[in-house]
């Protein structure tokens, strides 16, 4: 029943897009205008856990993306843009239509070589080679992103946020350099959230405070892409009734290294992190504490044919570096080892059916759980070490 109610709503908001979209075609022809957006339907079958809806040994439908966004350049020096998002992803994230993103980009200085501004707004939040562009499954390198760091449980921290972000570029004889220099107030107000950073759903509220980010990109001339990002988040707990935390506070930071080579029709991908986790003031149900974890992935695109592309990753995560296994919280609390890490190994293929409709298949084959959605399993003891996955992804945009 959720499944085709579900599936009723995003026929009934493509079709409105799909609309909106013919209304204002005659819009799209002024460089200064353009409204375009996109629509995927993802099948999802797994052993032993479950993701992204009731996919365990059973196909899900519940991972559904509609956007549709807007840009217009009203002066030179400004630029308005936004997209309307439709998503549906599991028990995670039942939200359905939302404000992805909304922000005013004032370019305030212009030369032939440099060019400084400030973003305004919901903005986006510059993280690692695709945070920015992570809700357009064509810009996707596969049809899930590499959960060791653009983890979807913990999406709405980092995706976009109310904010200011400065940015500056430069161009010169060794490539583009882009520098960004932000804060917000980042969303850590969900179920999904409150699983990463506090083990579970809780009767009170985790709001985020304030973040900080910064990022600085290298486009040299040889097709390399060097990146640094770095991100600092706060978030405060308001206990609810009954409710056996006090009231906490959650401190994340994480200083992301990104490298891409682009050759031709192979594209070499790695990124690398050890964000830090600390937590305080919420009583002895949950000691104060920190941990380090390490994230981490290597991938590889080959596009053998113009219409054809296969992808092969590793992604690991641990989400405590002092314990890789797992046996030290097992021994502990007795929550199962195989919850602090995972290694998956990813293969997909792509096929560009046209320039507007794509064609995904994706199997994913995974030793451990750090990533598996809290929600889509809430027995963590009836959580499996070794699992795999399927998907199946249809994809259009207009």
């Amino acid at each position: 029943m959720m499944a085709s109610r579900r599936s009723r709503w995003s026929s009934l908001l493509l079709a409105g897009l799909l609309e909106a979209t013919a209304v204002h075609a005659d819009g799209l022809a002024d460089t200064r205008f353009r409204i375009q957006g996109f629509a995927a339907q993802t099948l999802i079958s797994s052993t032993n856990n479950n993701f992204f809806g009731e996919s365990r040994d059973a196909i899900s439908t519940d991972f559904t993306e509609i956007g549709l966004q807007a840009f217009w350049l009203p002066v030179e020096s400004l630029q308005l843009s936004g997209q309307i998002l439709y998503r549906e992803a599991g028990e995670g994230d039942e939200e359905g239509l939302r404000l992805d993103y909304a922000q005013a980009d004032w370019r305030f200085y212009q030369s032939d070589t440099t060019q400084l501004g400030i973003k305004l707004g919901k903005v986006k939040v510059p993280y690692g080679l695709y945070n920015e562009t992570r809700d357009v499954p064509f810009t996707r390198p596969s049809i899930l992103l590499p959960q060791a760091i653009y983890l979807d449980s913990s999406r709405s921290v980092l995706i976009a946020a109310p904010g200011a972000i400065f940015h500056a570029s430069a161009i010169g004889a060794q490539g583009t350099l882009d520098f960004t220099l932000g804060w917000a107030q980042p969303d850590f107000d969900s179920e999904a959230v409150e699983y990463v950073f506090l083990g579970r759903n809780r009767p009170g509220a985790l709001k985020g405070s304030s973040a900080f980010s910064s990022s600085l990109r290298w486009e040299t001339p040889t097709d390399t892409t060097l990146m640094l990002t770095y991100v600092d988040a706060n978030a405060d707990y308001e206990p609810g009734t009954p409710d056996t935390l006090g009231a906490g506070e959650i401190h994340f930071r994480n200083l992301l290294l990104s490298f891409q080579q682009r050759l031709d029709t192979v594209t070499l991908t790695a990124e690398y992190g050890q964000p830090r986790t600390d937590r305080s003031g919420f009583g002895p149900a949950f000691p104060d504490g920190g941990r380090d974890s390490i994230t981490r992935y290597v991938q590889g695109e080959w596009r053998f044919h113009p219409e054809w592309e296969v992808v092969l990753r590793n992604e690991v995560n641990y989400r405590d570096k002092t314990d890789k296994t797992g046996r030290k919280l097992q021994a502990a609390t007795g929550l199962p080892a195989h919850a602090m890490y995972s290694d998956d190994w990813v293969i997909g293929l792509r096929w560009d059916v046209t320039p507007n409709f794509m064609l995904r298949a994706e199997y994913h084959h995974v030793d451990g759980t750090s990533w598996v959605p809290g929600l889509d399993n809430p027995d963590i003891f009836a959580t499996e070490q070794r699992w795999n996955m399927g998907l199946l992804q249809a994809a259009y945009r207009f």
